[in-house]
């Protein structure tokens, strides 16, 4: 005993520390590595299960994708027979659309023409509506430091009515 103490040692804080050391080993592996491999172990069980399922469905893709062949081909040989049967009446349609096309193209061409001449009016209006007052306030500025307020209003108003019979006739 006395060399332990010679060594620095006390045989009561040497005891009360390995008590405390086998305390927070009983706590550690009970409260934290218990639950860690139990957590693990059953991730190691659902990888397993995973991996079980993969390869079930790797087999089932398999089959689906012989099936998906099969079918395949038997679409490919009604496609064919499809495809024939709508050449022939695509050809047969073709020739009386244009005949159709034909007639209805003369037809637009007339109504579009028509419209035209009716824009070309109400536009030739506007034109004459916008510039009989851009006249008249053309007019206004020129006259504005001239004349006094009544007879600034007799001239624009004589004006406007000047330029509107010369757009008319």
């Amino acid at each position: 005993m006395e060399s332990l103490g010679k060594l620095g040692l006390d045989l009561f804080h040497l005891a009360a520390q390995v008590v405390n050391f086998l305390i927070i080993g009983w706590v550690i592996y009970r409260f934290l590595l218990k639950p860690l491999l139990a957590t693990m172990q059953a991730r190691r069980e659902k990888i397993a299960e995973g991996l079980a399922d993969a390869e079930r469905a790797k087999a089932a893709l398999d089959d689906a994708a012989r099936e998906r062949d099969r079918i395949l081909q038997e679409a490919s040989a009604e496609a064919f027979r499809l495809l024939q049967n709508a050449r022939e009446e695509a050809e047969r349609l073709r020739a009386a659309s244009l005949e159709r096309a034909g007639h209805d193209a003369e037809r637009m061409v007339e109504e579009a023409r028509g419209v035209m001449a009716l824009e070309r009016q109400d536009m030739e209006k506007a034109v004459q509506g916008l510039s009989l007052r851009l006249s008249g306030r053309i007019l206004e500025k020129v006259v504005q430091g001239l004349f006094s307020e009544e007879e600034r209003a007799g001239i624009v108003a004589r004006g406007v009515e000047r330029i509107g019979k010369a757009d008319v006739s």
